[in-house]
């Protein structure tokens, strides 16, 4: 019977993620309703599972636990959205444990599933700055230098803005939820001046950056630098499939 639970939780899970992760990409916005349903549901199968088939009780308060605690810090940071930290979460709530010893030594050292799975998500988003970094310059090396018309002193911030943004057309930015403006204006003796923006949050008022950036279109006649965005709650969805592919496979 444990094994009906955990396949009914990895079915919500699964679900929730990926409608979630499909919401993100097209709108920016996952109606709570996702994770109001998801996250009680997988928690009263927790439940059946513990007083029926002896699941974890403390994996689970230990996997709820640090999802909260992850959760609740990098959405204050500005590196999670809300429905970032309501997926981890949910994966918490899904994957409380492994059901049989994972075969994959990394997810052996990393003992519960929730922590092996929001460490392959954090591997996955790191390669994204990497295809970033091989775009620019390509760029660079056919004459156009991302950092046309800004001044960036030193070696260390350049390299960041290389790694983590592209000249796009200031036009494309409206509507767009592909990309977040990475520039700002400021005044110096009285004149504009381009400033990039190394980090853009989750929570960062886009339309607001936006509209200052426009106020000042003689400065982005040749594009302005914007932040290409996939939400986080992607790569967690990748890494809550990587984790269950071996699980699931034992059921079927």
């Amino acid at each position: 019977m444990g094994s009906a639970f955990y396949v009914l939780r990895f079915v919500i899970c699964l679900v929730s993620l990926g409608y979630a992760s499909a919401r993100d990409l097209a709108a920016r916005e996952v109606g709570d309703w996702v994770w109001v349903v998801g996250v009680p549901a997988c928690l009263l199968l927790d439940v059946f599972d513990a007083c029926l088939c002896g699941l974890s009780v403390v994996n689970l308060l230990a996997s709820l636990g640090i999802s909260l605690l992850v959760g609740v810090t990098l959405s204050r940071l500005g590196f999670f959205g809300g429905a970032d930290a309501w997926a981890l979460l949910l994966i918490a709530a899904a994957m409380p444990s492994y059901v049989h010893v994972p075969s994959l030594l990394l997810a052996r050292a990393l003992l519960l599933p929730l922590v092996f799975i929001f460490f392959s998500a954090v591997v996955l988003s790191a390669l994204y700055p990497l295809t970033i970094l091989i775009l620019n310059l390509s760029d660079l090396l056919r004459g156009r230098p991302l950092l046309r018309g800004l001044e960036v002193k030193h070696w260390s911030g350049k390299l960041l803005l290389y790694a983590t943004v592209r000249r796009v057309n200031l036009k494309q930015l409206h509507n767009s939820l592909k990309h977040f403006p990475a520039e700002k204006v400021v005044l110096e003796d009285g004149k504009p001046v381009r400033r990039p923006v190394y980090f853009v949050g989750a929570g960062a008022d886009v339309a607001e950056r936006l509209k200052s950036l426009e106020a000042h279109p003689q400065l982005f006649e040749d594009g302005v630098l914007a932040s290409p965005t996939i939400p986080m709650v992607v790569f967690l969805t990748f890494g809550f499939v990587s984790a269950s592919v071996v699980e699931v496979s034992h059921f079927i």
